[in-house]
């Protein structure tokens, strides 16, 4: 029997060198194209993280007020006496502070008297750092908060219950006075109770926040602490009529 012959394959059953080589090209192109995308992609991507966290960094910083330096006049200070005295003092405060009842039975008088006489614009910084000596009471923010809301609503008798407050200061490691005897401390000086009702509301809680944080970022550390005219007072605070002879001096 005699065998079929296979004819040979015809060029085109068979790839060509030059299409193997386009379609090589091709594929190529195929897979740059692809890496190019993922890179743009990419890119984007990392930008817009970048966008974020820049957005966030912003936000934040923006969200945190800026504290005002110890000694400037502003919200979170309570402000007795004219503008154009002769002599600034600063009195950096606590109303559970021991030290701070000192100095105002010693120095609160003499004080009003300057105030008074107008020689003294007295600013006033209530601090709240020694909460925790009230445990859950909050004694420190209750009676500064108490202070604000007399001094923005009635701010001739803010002097007078400011010292009420340390002539009835409680001891450390108590919860402090409760809210009907901060109310009752405030009527006895001419608050009228209207506003002395409003204590608990604690609408001025902010204020006495930012008293606090202001004069520790203004490097006060310890209570009281006193400036007359920027400078720290470096006499004995519990000592009548220290501050005051420091005073004078300035006012010459």
């Amino acid at each position: 029997m005699s065998k079929k012959s296979v004819p040979p394959a015809s060029p085109g059953n068979q790839p060509q060198p030059d299409s193997r080589r386009q379609r090589l090209r091709e594929e190529q192109q195929r897979v740059q194209q692809e890496r190019r995308v993922r890179t743009i992609l990419m890119s984007v991507a990392g930008v817009a993280v970048l966008a974020t966290v820049i957005w966030a960094v912003f936000a934040l910083v923006n969200s945190v007020p800026s504290a005002p330096s110890a000694g400037s006049v502003d919200e979170s200070t309570v402000v007795i006496g004219t503008a154009d005295a002769k002599v600034r003092v600063d009195v950096f405060q606590d109303f559970m502070c021991p030290y701070c009842g000192q100095f105002e039975r010693a120095n609160g008088a003499d004080l009003k008297s300057l105030v008074d006489a107008g020689t003294v614009k007295l600013v006033i910084h209530p601090m709240s750092f020694l909460d925790q000596q009230s445990g859950t009471a909050r004694y420190s923010t209750r009676a500064a908060n108490a202070l604000f809301t007399v001094y923005k609503a009635e701010p001739d008798k803010a002097l007078a219950f400011n010292a009420a407050l340390y002539e009835n200061q409680p001891e450390e490691g108590t919860p402090g006075l409760s809210d009907d005897q901060l109310k009752a401390l405030a009527t006895g000086v001419g608050v009228s109770q209207s506003v002395a009702d409003t204590f608990t509301a604690m609408a001025n809680e902010p204020a006495v926040v930012q008293a606090t944080q202001s004069a520790f970022a203004a490097g006060v550390s310890s209570t009281p602490t006193v400036k007359i005219n920027g400078e720290k007072f470096a006499g004995n605070t519990s000592q009548a009529g220290a501050l005051k002879a420091a005073v004078e001096a300035a006012a010459k």
